[in-house]
């Protein structure tokens, strides 16, 4: 019987650490890319203006997450059943069936000329309630009602893409980056890193997570590098963050003169698969060195 018992306490013990680390299988897809083709200043797409509609973030780009799309490939922001969702830009706006029956694609006319020249630069809009008909919108102008088609709780899921070959989630935060920190922190509340930066033989970024519009941190920054494409990645230990901006200098890492590709792991406490930065696949292996699979990188020189 005390064995049984035992043996009943491991089963469910095993069974507990499955759903509380949250397990995930690699998945090398591409699915994310770095920036849209040009960067010019986008609305919230909850309001007419730029000073307003700044609620608060759920689940930010690229970020790690117990459920659903993991990392997650938009962003999600606070909105009621049937809130109104304008147009951050001018653009073109199309019915497309993604999470739900009324999501909206967003071609952008960066350079407002009217006339679709912008290459492969489109907005997603998923969960959508209801949607305005087709056809160009200036900025500002409805598109359509925030719902929860294709999902539990009401909210609205949008992010900048490419489609070429697939959709990939591109980075969000430079087009609101002409925002003040009050706003969505600068667009920073929106992509799990930004602002990448190298100086002095310093890598450098900012990053956390929105939970829920709640402030965390990663459990771990953690560097990788490397001096030759195709080549083993050198772990390089944790990264340390003053206050959201990590740092890491690589000056005597590697030789003067040398070219350095380097990149970066978001691991995120009570869940189990990492995110990257630059993004590149779905759910890679948390080790870069436990595949064949190229992941994206930065390249610099240390001088």
């Amino acid at each position: 019987m005390k064995r049984k018992i035992t043996a009943f306490a491991l089963s469910i013990t095993a069974i507990a650490f499955f759903f509380t680390t949250n397990v995930f299988a690699a998945d090398y897809s591409i699915v994310f890319g770095n920036t849209p083709p040009s960067i010019v200043n986008f609305n919230s797409p909850l309001s007419t203006t730029s000073t307003s509609g700044f609620v608060a973030v759920n689940s930010k780009w690229n970020q790690p997450r117990p459920v659903g799309t993991n990392p997650h490939n938009g962003v999600d922001v606070q909105a009621a059943l049937n809130t109104d969702v304008y147009a951050p830009y001018d653009g073109w706006s199309t019915g497309i069936t993604g999470a739900g029956s009324y999501d909206v694609e967003f071609l952008v006319d960066a350079n407002n000329n009217n006339v679709k020249d912008d290459g492969d630069y489109k907005v997603r809009f998923y969960h959508l309630n209801s949607r305005e008909p087709d056809g160009k919108k200036t900025k500002g102008t409805l598109i359509g009602k925030s719902g929860n088609q294709g999902t539990n709780a009401a909210h609205l899921h949008f992010g900048i893409c490419s489609t070429s070959g697939g959709v990939k989630w591109l980075r969000n935060e430079v087009n609101y980056r002409h925002l003040s920190s009050t706003n969505w922190n600068s667009g920073k509340d929106l992509d799990a890193y930004a602002v990448v930066g190298w100086n002095s033989n310093t890598a450098s970024f900012t990053a956390y997570i929105r939970n829920d519009g709640v402030k965390e941190y990663f459990s771990e920054v953690r560097m990788y590098y490397r001096t030759t494409s195709g080549g083993t990645w050198t772990d390089g230990g944790a990264i340390t963050r003053s206050g959201d901006v990590y740092s890491y200098n690589f000056t005597g890492k590697v030789p003067s003169g040398t070219s350095v590709q380097w990149m970066f792991r978001l691991t995120r406490s009570g869940t189990s698969q990492a995110a990257f930065g630059p993004a590149k696949f779905y759910q890679p292996d948390n080790d870069p060195n436990a595949s064949s699979n190229a992941y994206e990188y930065q390249t610099n020189t240390v001088s």
